[in-house]
C-alpha cells in the first residue's frame, strides 16, 4: 500500500517532467513575442537569440515595434516585424577571403551605406513564388544545381539566379574554383565559398524601404543593400517581371525550386501562375512603350488575374497593423485620385 501511494506521486512528478521536456524539444528554434512599441532593435535581438538566426539591420534602432505572436517560425517572425516597421528583408550569404572582410561589410551596411568595393547577386529581392496563406519562404532550403566549375561571381550570379537568395563577395576576389554539390543553399553557398579558399556567414538583412525618390538616386539610407550589382549589357526593358525573367532556364530552375517549398496542394497552381505571367510578359516585350502599357492594364484587370492579386495583397495587408492598413489605403485614394486630376495648362 505504501509502495502504491509512492509510486503514483512518482509517476505524475515524471509525466510533468516528460511533458515540460516535450514543450520545450517541439518549441525549440520558434519565436513567441508579446511587445508594444518596444524598439525594433529589442525586438530583432529576441528574434534572434529565441530563432538562433543571424540579423542584421540598418533601420533606426529606436524604432518603435508592435508585435503579439506565438511559436512562429523565425523567418516568419522577421517577415512580420519588417512589415509592422515598414521594412525589406533578404536572406544573405556573404564571402570574402577573411571573416573581417564581411565585418566590415556588415558595419557599412548598419550605418546605412552600402559596402565599397562589393559585388552583390540578386538584389532585386523580386519574389515570384508566394504561398497563399502569404507565408514568408525559407530559401535556406531551396536547392542548387551548380551547372559546372568556373570563376567565382559567375557561379554567385547563377546561385542568384537559380534560388533567389542574395549573395555578396569583394568585387577584387574572382578565383577559379569549384562547383559545390548540389544540395540546399545554406550548404551550398558555404561550400563554395570554402572551394574558392574563404569564409561565409548566413544572415538576414533587414533595411528600410527606401522612397522612390530613394529609388531612383539609388540609395538613401536604407535604398542599398550590401555592393553593387554587377554590370550587365542586357539592356531589357520593361517592370519587375521583365527584369527578372532572366535567363528562361534559371529562371525556370529558381521557378520549380521555390515552388518546391510550398504545400503539395499548392503547388500545380503556383506553375500555372507562373506560365500564365511568363507568357504574358514574352508576348509584349519587344512592343512599344504605350502598346505595352496597353496590353498590362488589359491582362491585369482580368477576373482571374485580379483576384489572385487580391489574395496576394490580403495576405500581405494581415501582417499590417490597422493604422498601417488606414495609411495604405489613403495613400492609393491620394495616388489615384492625383492621376485621375487633369494636368495644370501651361499659361
Amino acid at each position: 500500500m505504501l509502495q502504491n501511494r509512492l509510486f503514483l506521486p512518482g509517476l505524475l512528478v515524471l509525466l510533468l517532467l516528460l511533458w515540460g521536456a516535450w514543450q520545450i524539444y517541439a518549441g525549440w528554434g520558434l519565436v513567441t513575442l508579446d511587445v508594444r512599441d518596444t524598439p525594433v532593435s529589442k525586438v530583432l535581438n529576441s528574434i534572434s537569440r529565441q530563432g538562433g538566426i543571424d540579423i542584421a539591420s540598418n533601420l533606426d534602432p529606436t524604432t518603435p515595434v508592435t508585435v503579439q505572436v506565438k511559436r512562429l517560425s523565425p523567418v516568419e517572425a522577421l517577415d512580420l516585424v519588417a512589415a509592422r516597421a515598414q521594412a525589406s528583408w533578404r536572406l544573405a550569404y556573404l564571402g570574402a577571403p577573411a571573416a573581417e572582410a564581411i565585418n566590415t561589410a556588415l558595419d557599412a551596411f548598419r550605418g546605412g551605406g552600402t559596402a565599397p568595393g562589393w559585388t552583390a547577386y540578386g538584389g532585386g529581392g523580386f519574389s515570384m513564388v508566394e504561398p497563399q496563406s502569404g507565408a514568408a519562404l525559407d530559401l535556406r532550403r531551396v536547392n542548387w544545381t551548380p551547372s559546372a566549375a568556373g570563376e567565382l561571381p559567375a557561379l554567385l550570379e547563377e546561385a542568384s539566379q537559380k534560388t533567389g537568395v542574395f549573395l555578396a563577395a569583394p568585387a577584387d576576389w574572382k578565383p577559379a574554383t569549384k562547383a559545390p554539390k548540389p544540395g540546399p543553399i545554406a550548404q551550398a553557398a558555404a561550400q563554395l565559398f570554402r572551394n574558392a579558399g574563404g569564409v561565409t556567414r548566413e544572415v538576414f538583412l533587414l533595411r528600410g524601404r527606401p522612397s522612390r525618390d530613394d529609388d531612383r538616386m539609388g540609395g538613401g539610407r536604407g535604398g542599398v543593400w550590401i555592393g553593387n550589382a554587377p554590370a550587365t549589357a542586357s539592356g531589357q526593358r520593361g517592370g519587375g517581371w521583365m527584369r527578372a525573367m532572366g535567363d528562361p532556364q534559371q529562371v525556370a530552375e529558381r521557378i520549380e525550386a521555390q515552388i518546391a517549398l510550398l504545400p503539395a496542394n499548392e503547388q500545380d497552381q503556383a506553375r500555372e501562375d507562373f506560365r500564365t505571367m511568363r507568357d504574358f510578359w514574352q508576348g509584349v516585350r519587344d512592343l512599344p512603350e504605350e502598346e505595352r502599357r496597353a496590353k498590362a492594364r488589359e491582362f491585369f484587370s482580368r477576373p482571374e488575374v485580379a483576384e489572385r492579386m487580391d489574395e496576394r495583397r490580403l495576405a500581405r495587408e494581415a501582417k499590417m497593423t490597422p493604422q498601417q492598413r488606414v495609411d495604405r489605403a489613403k495613400r492609393y485614394f491620394e495616388r489615384k485620385q492625383a492621376a485621375q486630376s487633369p494636368s495644370p495648362r501651361n499659361p
